[in-house]
């Protein structure tokens, strides 16, 4: 319980806007720039990276455009991976206008009762400790919130003064894990510079290596695989404990994200040609398609999701680490990997033609070289993973003790 006053969040709220569609995407052209819930982050900040651009009427733009230090929340378009929810700060100060889309609403405070970013800061922590995610509901598998009664959300409201504060503190303690985080992001660049300096851009070959076909680099034909579905495996023989079966979070997180979903012995048993040892490279066909992680050598064998693509390269001709930074690092191997993703509704990999796919095979020997310069810096991000991690907890212990009056 909090020792401070409560309040509707509508009680704080000055304007509550909808977002907007527009007529026609015009990117390139004059028009006006549209935030969609892909803009959003998780750690709470707008990117404008793909800012669509849209026809929007005039009354519409003047009605409806974005002010600085407006909360935009995500009304519409999650899913399981991902529940809706999610909430960014809007801190843009140039004159350029900004919409969003009709999956958001925008908050808009009323600063004589509350600090915007106080607010913004308590909305991302009930998001965080998962409240939003008992607010949704589904249509066809799209989450979406239920506005009102997240709008009938309570929230602690201490005098002005210490609200500001308590956005300070909190401020300064996420500083701390955007710094962990780009020290991280500098060497995920460190290494793409590594490969680029040794095997020199694969999208013109400089150095003339060989190409061969990704099948090429695995023993055996069923080497890369398509994890099972339909009648292989139903998610009613789904269990608590088992052998694990590793999906799209954990290829996202690089395995960093533990397994949720297993498996019983005896299934596992059914399903060997769709496990996943160590060395192997799963690869996401869904969702962020061709993103891939090479599963750690200490980990135990586990079965492949139905969405997860399992490349076991023969390590005789090919070193994994090499390979999988090939798939992330590669421009003409983005470029097959998109070419041979299709669906209207949801991209996905064609098995048969990513077989047949065209990569670089520089000598062994610089392959292992490569290897094991990423092995070093693995270990230094391992190092700073644990920081964040632990800081992460501390933000965490600290919202909570803020927002009961522990503190202040």
């Amino acid at each position: 319980m909090s020792k401070w006053e409560m309040a509707r969040l509508s009680d704080v709220i000055d304007e509550a806007i909808t977002g907007e569609w527009g007529t026609e995407c015009i990117n390139g052209e004059v028009g006006t720039k549209v935030l969609r819930t892909t803009n959003f982050t998780n750690l709470g900040v707008v990117h404008y990276d793909n800012v669509v651009v849209r026809n929007i009427p005039a009354n519409k733009i003047e009605k409806k455009k974005l002010l600085r230090y407006d909360i935009i929340l995500e009304k519409s378009g999650g899913s399981d991976n991902q529940p809706v929810g999610r909430v960014v700060f809007f801190t843009n100060n140039t004159d350029e206008v900004y919409l969003c889309n009709n999956f958001t609403q925008v908050l808009r405070i009323n600063q004589n009762i509350a600090f915007p970013k106080y607010v913004f800061i308590y909305l991302f922590y009930l998001h965080q400790n998962g409240t939003t995610e008992l607010l949704q509901n589904k249509t066809t598998g799209i989450r979406n919130l239920q506005v009102k009664r997240y709008m009938a959300l309570q929230i602690p409201l201490p005098p002005l003064p210490v609200q500001q504060q308590i956005a300070d503190v909190l401020d300064r303690a996420s500083a701390l894990i955007e710094k962990r985080k780009a020290q991280i992001d500098k060497l995920d660049l460190l290494m793409k510079s590594q490969f680029t300096e040794m095997f020199g851009n694969l999208g013109n070959n400089p150095m003339n290596w060989k190409q061969i076909r990704l099948i090429d680099t695995c023993a055996s034909p069923d080497d890369i695989k398509c994890g099972p579905f339909g009648t292989q495996l139903s998610k009613d023989e789904y269990q608590n404990y088992g052998v694990a079966l590793w999906g799209i979070p954990q290829i996202n997180s690089a395995f960093q994200l533990g397994p949720t979903d297993f498996l019983t012995e005896e299934k596992a048993a059914k399903l060997e040609a769709y496990s996943l040892r160590p060395g192997d490279i799963a690869m996401s066909r869904k969702g962020n398609v061709g993103m891939c992680a090479l599963f750690p050598e200490h980990f135990p064998i586990g079965i492949i999701h139905s969405d997860v693509l399992r490349i076991r390269p023969n390590t005789k001709a090919v070193n994994p680490m090499f390979l999988m930074s090939q798939l992330h690092y590669s421009p003409i191997v983005e470029t097959q990997i998109r070419m041979v993703s299709n669906g209207a509704i949801m991209a996905g990999i064609n098995v048969t033609k990513l077989k047949n796919i065209a990569v670089h095979l520089p000598p062994l020997t610089l392959q292992d070289e490569f290897a094991a310069f990423v092995e070093q810096v693995e270990l230094q991000k391992e190092l700073l993973q644990q920081s964040r991690a632990k800081l992460e907890l501390n933000y965490k212990s600290l919202m909570q003790k803020c927002f009961r009056g522990e503190i202040f």
